[in-house]
């Protein structure tokens, strides 16, 4: 009689049980504290990035499948994973929407609070994978202007792709990199003191990929001595112990939680979900769409001027998704002690409240407003209503 799949996964992974009971035994363990101890007698092992994953977790164990609910795999020693015929998958392109619509909120937000139009900004995107094209969508929908960097995909022929300084040389910077330490074209520290140079001092820097692809000190320092303009940093180098001088000095910053919608983390369960019943040759049962709860702002309904403006779109937005309610959850985290810190920002990320994407919600609008239809499909919401 065959034995029943074992299974360790990390706790922040969403729908667990409804996914996995009954694919094996389940253990959901807190995801820094997985170590090889727990995986003696585990064939499936289900993470998502805050899991290093190497010969130092797995050697030894009968582990056969790993599975990363992220779309990132930095964290997971791939070599070392085909070298020993273990299968694993990660959720690429899961919650490219919700970094994207956390890209846009908070552009929207700064443009609100600093007195600025993004319409004829241009908008350096390093990076033009799953993200970066729907960045560069929803730009374009405001009428920005993206200048395009990724090497990789240039040699492809896909994207006319500019050099690493022109497009640092924007009024807004935004990286959606992987990290890489190797190859042709390492991001670890892609931005650094030498770097950081090629940005205006005015510029707007986004960093929604990942901590190590910008030096920390290199970016405080560029903050301090103004030379650049307002940043937003969602992603932090050695997370959860971030470094809080850098927290203080960004304009807004929140618990690497760009692409936590609940759309993404549900996209990311079903792909390493997929992933795992191809392994077992097995058909999958479990479909997210009927896990979903209803969006928590099923509707909004706008009363302005015929003529769409910047400021209304943010209030669309902000209606569905207040960034500035993360900033504010990350602020709290001061008052605590610093060696206190690590552990409420890992907090802050498994607590983190249901956000729905913006196609989600219906927009209910006077006719003649064709304008605004076509600027709300462009930024990725899908139900509109005219009411008469």
């Amino acid at each position: 009689m065959k034995r029943p799949l074992n299974i360790v996964a990390g706790e922040n992974i969403p729908y667990l049980q409804e996914a996995f009971e009954g694919l094996g035994n389940l253990s959901i363990l807190p995801g820094r504290a997985i170590t090889s101890a727990d995986l003696q007698n585990t064939q499936i092992l289900l993470i998502r990035s805050i899991t290093p994953v190497d010969e130092k977790l797995l050697r030894g164990t009968p582990v056969e499948f790993v599975g990363s609910a992220s779309a990132g795999t930095d964290h997971m020693d791939t070599a070392y994973l085909q070298s020993h015929n273990i299968e694993y998958a990660s959720a690429s392109g899961s919650n490219a929407n919700s970094v994207a619509e956390y890209v846009m909120a908070a552009l929207l937000l700064l443009g609100k609070q600093r007195g600025f139009q993004l319409k004829g900004k241009t908008i350096g995107i390093v990076g033009v994978g799953n993200i970066g094209k729907l960045v560069k969508a929803k730009t374009e929908a405001l009428d920005m202007r993206p200048v395009l960097n990724d090497p990789p995909l240039a040699e492809t022929g896909q994207i006319d792709s500019r050099s690493l300084e022109e497009t640092l040389n924007c009024d807004v910077v935004t990286l959606h990199t992987p990290l890489t330490t190797d190859g042709p074209y390492p991001t670890y520290h892609l931005l650094n003191e030498h770097t950081f140079k090629w940005l205006q001092p005015s510029a707007i820097f986004i960093n929604a990929a990942r901590g190590e692809v910008v030096d920390t000190s290199s970016l405080l320092k560029a903050i301090t001595h103004r030379q650049i303009g307002p940043t937003i940093i969602d992603v932090w180098e050695h997370e959860p112990d971030i470094d809080w001088d850098l927290f203080q000095a960004v304009t807004l910053g929140t618990p690497h939680i760009a692409g936590h919608s609940l759309d993404g983390k549900a996209n990311g369960t079903f792909m390493i979900y997929a992933a795992l019943c191809r392994h077992l040759n097995i058909a999958p049962i479990w479909n997210p769409t009927r896990s979903l709860p209803p969006p928590t702002v099923p509707s909004v309904e706008i009363t302005a001027s015929p003529q769409p403006d910047q400021e209304q779109i943010r209030e669309i937005i902000t209606n569905i998704y207040d960034i500035q309610a993360d900033y504010r959850r990350m602020q709290a985290l001061l008052t605590a002690p610093v060696e206190e810190r690590p552990t409420l920002f890992d907090a802050l990320r498994k607590n983190y409240p249901i956000r729905r994407e913006f196609h989600q919600s219906t927009v209910m609008f006077s006719k003649g407003r064709s304008r605004l239809q076509q600027i709300l499909r462009g930024l990725g919401f899908q139900n509109m209503r005219e009411e008469i």
